[in-house]
């Protein structure tokens, strides 16, 4: 077996999938590790898969909206919350302000997930056409693309081009708080555009905030400020404080169809199965990618059609 892409989506399938020893192809020179925030899920059935231990802990939620805080969604924050984030109005996350249970990654998840797997590096698939004529005479193994689908579709020649996809990027900001000690979980949202940041997250001593636009660059005042006045914590010291940009931080939904039609041509021609947000153009979680690689595994023994409607939103 084959896996296109050492991100998160390929590692999990490599963990899933290890009876058939799999190869990971990797485009660049190292493990890429594009998740600056702290990452959770809903269920622990990625660190099960992994062999890897995650942390069950209880997530309180509120809108903070010209500084007051608010424990119920109205229509005004939901619509103001996914122009912010998307620039479209579709269902998001402020949606749910329950209290809700999710389990918490190590920080070296990526590290943890990578042990034991085949990686070869600077490894880039360069073509589709040579897979036509192995898939024919039976003799290509199965593969599994995490591939973005903009660029899938140039490798096969299929209109339409990359231009049609959109997508937003975001900028995180975090820092870890070393007094006074802390281990609680709580997200704020905040859907004024007038902000620069849309989502502020409390992970025991760990501080992150999530921006749609480009933010500050030193990001410790934003940082003491937010939890002074939204968590109601009087952090005295942050230390390892950090920014990064994530170009596709926020994908937006294409044709359906056409998508889907695209994800089919790939498995039915090239023997090419997709695999993750990107390669399939949808927003999920990584928790949705265990039943996915399940169906995956299903197709390839010929026991399963191969379908993509699950429909997800962000934590």
């Amino acid at each position: 077996m084959i896996i296109y892409g050492a991100g998160m989506a390929g590692l999990l399938a490599a963990n899933i999938l290890r009876r058939y020893q799999p190869v990971i192809h990797e485009a660049q020179n190292f493990l890429p590790n594009n998740h600056a925030a702290l990452l959770r899920f809903r269920t622990p059935d990625v660190g099960a898969a992994c062999g890897v231990r995650f942390k069950n802990v209880h997530v309180a939620k509120a809108i903070s909206y010209e500084r007051k805080l608010y424990n119920e969604p109205t229509v005004f924050f939901s619509n103001q919350y996914s122009l912010k984030v998307t620039g479209s109005v579709i269902h998001r996350s402020i949606d749910n302000l329950e209290n809700a249970s999710r389990y918490i990654a190590p920080l070296n998840l990526i590290e943890l997930m990578a042990v034991n797997c085949t990686i070869h590096y600077d490894s880039k698939l360069e073509a589709l056409t040579p897979l036509v004529e192995l898939k024919a005479n039976k003799n290509v193994e199965p593969i599994i693309s995490t591939i973005p689908m903009p660029l899938m579709m140039k490798l096969a020649g299929w209109s339409p081009t990359v231009a049609e996809f959109k997508f937003k990027p975001i900028w995180i900001q975090r820092a870890t708080i070393t007094e006074p000690d802390i281990d609680v979980y709580q997200t704020i949202y905040y859907p004024d555009k007038k902000l620069t940041y849309y989502r502020a997250s409390v992970m025991g001593n760990t501080v992150i905030i999530e921006h749609s636009k480009p933010p500050e660059q030193n990001p410790g005042p934003l940082i003491m400020t937010t939890l002074r006045e939204d968590f109601g914590i009087d952090a005295t010291k942050l230390v390892d404080l950090k920014s990064s940009e994530q170009k596709y931080g926020k994908i937006l939904p294409i044709d359906d169809k056409l998508r889907k039609d695209f994800i089919l041509m790939l498995s039915e021609e090239y023997g090419i199965y997709s695999l993750g947000r990107f390669a399939t153009w949808r927003q999920l979680l990584l928790d949705d990618l265990v039943a996915d690689i399940d169906i995956i595994e299903k197709f390839i023994l010929g026991s399963h059609s191969y379908d993509y409607s699950l429909e997800t939103i962000d934590v």
